[in-house]
């Protein structure tokens, strides 16, 4: 414990028993960098860190500035993505929101050891088939 205070082996079992293990990662001031999935929100060191690894929205081409952006998980946190930093990612509010509702529009490719970007390819253009023209009798 915290305390100094040393535990007794039924304290022992009953943590062992009733508690969840968090990984944690913490930068040289003792900042929280990596949250797993104890928390869905970048905290705000995370959030400092990706505007330093960051300048713009994380999809190509996108020149909206990091600062301007909302923190986006690269693994979608509905399907189990963390909120770690090496996950974590400046995308504008568009981008977000499409890249969760047409994930098939976005191809995830590395930028750097453990930095992202996405490529966006827009939905294809399908003009209806025009209706034949009837021939004059």
């Amino acid at each position: 414990m915290s305390t100094g205070q040393l535990l007794s082996p039924s304290d022992i079992d009953r943590l062992a028993r009733t508690s969840t293990l968090i990984r944690l990662v913490m930068n040289a001031d003792g900042q929280v960098l990596d949250m797993g999935r104890a928390v869905r929100l970048a905290t705000k060191p995370q959030r400092k860190a990706v505007y330093a690894r960051y300048s713009t929205c994380w999809i190509d081409g996108c020149p909206l500035p990091a600062t301007m952006c909302q923190i986006d998980h690269a693994d979608n946190w509905t399907d189990g993505g963390l909120t770690n930093l090496n996950l974590l990612g400046p995308a504008c509010q568009f981008h977000n929101r499409d890249r969760y509702r047409h994930p098939h529009r976005y191809q995830r490719h590395p930028q750097g050891k453990d930095r992202w970007a996405f490529t966006y390819t827009p939905r294809p253009q399908h003009h209806p088939p025009q209706p034949r023209r009837q021939r004059p009798p």
